[in-house]
């Protein structure tokens, strides 16, 4: 505690094997003051925080964080709202598990937290309210409440939440076009306003028995918005004029779910998991400039029903084994309009019903041969029988075996290497079966019911090294060889459409570092930086020469600078995103959009452990969104370069004022 006083974090208590976990106790974060396990899990030193999969089936959605050393039985909830729901009060510590743990379900992942709560009784709620004042005089409000309450066996937690917030891509700014000359031929004021609103609801109780454990979970979600866009432009020979889109989305979910647990034997335990899942969404367009207007819709409903059995056995401290098999039922059923000045376009696949009927079975074997070496070796089998009707009818079955080896090994007790080598096999998005339309960006997305998903063999190399007294630096570097890579490709000719492109490559590396800085002069203070660097390779379908994959972004980064201040119960952070770049190739059009480097200035205040205050000042160098488009007459390959158009949004810097009460 003498280290807290004095403003740095506790010591963390070394792993007990060296290829075991690192325990974090409470104390370790008490200077950084987080209100909750999300926010511990954010200051856990080299850790990158993983939230998990959108995908179908629940064993590919996984996180990287366990809550008691079990995966939360939940897919609809984020993984961070989930541990907003954990009171710092009721963390008794947090392990950073690297290779396997007895007893630890590791998800295939090299490295994952584990938050361990308190036992005993306890009872907790909390309210917090988040105020966004704008320079253009919208206040954004984002309310929540939460309640946590154990007796005994018994644990029921829940949160209640609302959002009305603008999006940080809105804004002003200028938009140009200029001939595939270069000659200026338009150019004006542009404006975009993005109103986000979300209700949503979540809850779970779990009975911990002295043999059995239940848990149950449901949530539900209404997440609206509201996007605006107008340009006030002047053409250089037919005078000004404007262009105005409105895009209204609505998405409904719900889910229920739960699992439960029971050992077999003093080694054998066998779970059963089982979810159940609902969405709706909307979208209707209208764009309006001197051609004539464009309506769009798009309505679609989807579901998801999942069964999975799990049996685990420990056979001793130094081998666990794990088998088990999921299957699931999905459904989609879409549909999509366009109409251009009164008159209806007809789009390809505009009306889509797809169902699936997917089974994985999987086994693990985890061996810790030595205390400095673990192994883990796997095999998970997937098949899917998907089913279209609509504007084809046609049934496909896809078959493919998934192994997976990691491999972690310490030489000493501050430095791991972990080796990672495993096949990945994508999912196929439904909705790329059917058409969409993109009225504000000028796009039209055709179905594509011939999708395969794509397919990787990855190897991947971390180097992970602590130092000081919470000090990590962790590099990771991964190579994919990637089959049937997902981009865009012609449809009848005019359309674009997600599709296969054949093989390529991904390249990543990552670095995660993580300062205490008291060793260089200042007390108190931490340095935390996140960097990806990635690279691509595929062929373009239509010009044939080698090119990165769309919308990866070559790099991406994010830090954190906190000063604690203990004698004022406060700490001084700054925080910045970096932004990023990220390119698009469509059939006539290449499209970059850029984000340039967001930076948040913050002042968290504790008066009492019961009452918190946030004072912050966002976007300190008025963040730019940049669009920039090259739009060719024809496609890219055979066409000339018909005009290119580049446009930019940026917001005010702007204040947060966050009050929290916990009772």
């Amino acid at each position: 505690m003498a280290q807290e006083l004095n403003g740095e974090a506790a010591v963390p208590l070394e792993a007990t094997a060296q290829t075991g976990p690192i325990v974090y106790l409470p104390e370790f974060f008490a200077t950084f003051r987080p209100a909750n396990a999300n926010e511990m899990i954010a200051r856990l030193p080299g850790f990158a925080f993983n939230k998990g999969e959108e995908v179908r089936g629940f064993g590919g959605a996984a996180g990287n964080v366990l809550i008691d050393g079990a995966r939360p039985s939940s897919k609809s909830v984020p993984l961070d709202q989930l541990l907003q729901r954990i009171p710092v009060s009721q963390v008794e510590r947090i392990e950073l598990i690297r290779g396997g743990a007895p007893g630890i379900d590791m998800q295939g992942l090299p490295v994952v937290a584990n938050v361990v709560r308190k036992s005993g009784s306890a009872s907790t709620q909390a309210a917090q309210i988040l105020f966004k004042p704008y320079t253009n005089g919208f206040v954004g409000v984002i309310p929540r409440v939460e309640a946590n309450w154990r007796s005994g066996p018994i644990t029921i937690d829940g949160q209640l939440g609302a959002r009305k917030d603008m999006n940080t891509d809105s804004g002003d700014g200028q938009i140009t076009r200029r001939s595939g000359a270069g000659t200026l031929f338009q150019s004006g004021e542009f404006d975009s306003k993005v109103i986000n609103t979300v209700l949503q609801a979540n809850g779970a109780a779990e009975y911990r028995g002295r043999i059995d454990q239940i848990r149950l979970n449901l949530s539900a979600e209404r997440n609206d918005l509201d996007r605006r866009e107008a340009s006030l432009l002047t053409d250089t020979t037919l005078g000004s004029f404007s262009e105005r889109t409105r895009t209204k989305t609505r998405a409904d979910k719900a889910e229920i779910g739960g699992d439960y647990q029971r050992p077999l034997t003093s080694w054998l335990n066998a779970q059963l998991i089982g979810l159940k899942t609902f969405k709706s969404d909307s979208l209707n367009s209208l764009g309006q400039t001197r051609a004539p207007n464009q309506i769009s819709t798009e309505d679609s409903t989807s579901g998801e029903t999942i069964l999975r059995t799990v049996l685990s056995a420990v056979h001793s401290p130094t081998l666990r084994f794990e088998g088990g098999g999921e299957g699931a039922k999905n459904f989609l059923d879409a549909r999509s309009t366009l109409n251009v000045g009164g008159v209806a376009v007809v789009l390809p696949s505009a009306t889509v019903r797809v169902d699936e009927t997917r089974a994985e079975g999987f086994f693990t074997a985890t061996w810790k041969p030595h205390a400095k070496l673990s192994i883990e070796s796997g095999l998970r089998w997937e098949v899917s029988t998907i089913g279209q009707t609509g504007a084809v009818n046609q049934e496909r079955t896809f078959s493919f075996p998934k192994p997976r080896l990691i491999v972690s090994w310490a030489p000493n007790s501050v430095s791991q290497l972990r080796l990672r080598v495993e096949r990945v096999v994508g999912q196929l998005n439904f909705k790329d079966f059917a058409a969409s339309v993109q009225v504000e960006a000028g796009a039209v997305n055709a179905g594509n019911p011939n999708l395969e998903p794509e397919r990787s063999w990855i190897g991947e190399l971390a180097l992970e090294r602590r130092f000081w007294d919470g000090g990590a630096v962790v590099l990771t570097l991964s190579h994919a060889e990637v089959q049937q890579v997902m981009d865009f490709i012609p449809i009848a000719g005019r359309f674009d459409a997600p599709g296969n492109v054949g093989d390529g490559t991904r390249d990543e590396a990552k670095l995660s570092v993580n300062v205490p800085l008291a060793r260089l002069g200042v007390p108190g203070a931490t340095l935390r930086f996140n960097g990806y660097w990635r690279r691509s390779r595929v062929t373009d379908p239509l010009t044939g020469e080698s090119r990165r994959i769309s919308n990866q972004r070559p790099f991406e980064g994010d830090f954190l600078l906190t000063k604690a201040f203990p004698k004022w119960k406060s700490s001084l952070n700054l925080e910045g995103a970096l932004g990023f770049v990220e390119t698009v190739y469509r059939i006539g059009e290449v499209r970059r959009t850029q984000e340039t480097p967001m930076y948040k200035l913050f002042w968290d205040w504790s008066p009492r452990s019961d009452l918190m205050f946030r004072f912050q000042i966002e976007n300190l160098t008025t963040k730019q969104r940049r669009r920039d488009r090259d739009l060719y007459t024809g496609t890219r390959a055979a066409g000339p370069l018909s005009f290119t158009e580049k446009r930019y949004a940026e917001q005010a810097p702007f204040l947060m004022i966050r009050t929290r009460k916990v009772f």
